[in-house]
């Protein structure tokens, strides 16, 4: 497989976090059903396990893909490889934690969990200041 270039690493993952950020809202709509009584909890369930499964398979995308590119990137690549894969496993035990809890509202709470994630890569690690296509060795 050919090293992407930091420029379409950041445009693949930028689009995988805009599909993750779809599925999280599809959820929280059916919560709001199911909170409301017009719909039972099946749908949800599914559309929950979706996002699990989603999530799994971008972060083991993005931990493969950007690990070489983060310790090229600069000094600080050992740390920011190092964050990210600390915040995928708490990531993980934060959804199975949402998906075992009944109650809609600790559903909501890992969503806006999963949200803040995804910002903070995009604002640590995932960025065009990290990721440079002029630093690329």
């Amino acid at each position: 497989m050919t090293r992407p270039t930091p420029a379409t690493a950041l445009d693949e993952l930028a689009d995988q976090h805009a599909m993750l950020r779809e599925l999280m809202e599809r959820c929280e709509d059916l919560a709001d059903a199911v909170d409301a009584g017009a719909q039972d909890a099946s749908q949800l369930l599914d559309e929950v396990a979706r996002l699990r499964a989603a999530f799994d398979a971008h972060n083991q995308f993005e931990e493969q893909l950007l690990r070489p590119l983060l310790l090229d990137a600069d000094w600080m690549g050992a740390v920011r490889v190092s964050r990210m894969v600390e915040d995928h496993v708490e990531e993980h035990r934060a959804l199975r934690r949402g998906i075992r809890a009944t109650p809609t509202s600790e559903l909501r709470d890992v969503i806006a969990d999963l949200r803040g994630h995804l910002t903070a890569e995009e604002r640590y690690l995932v960025s065009r200041k990290v990721l440079r296509d002029d630093l690329a060795g």
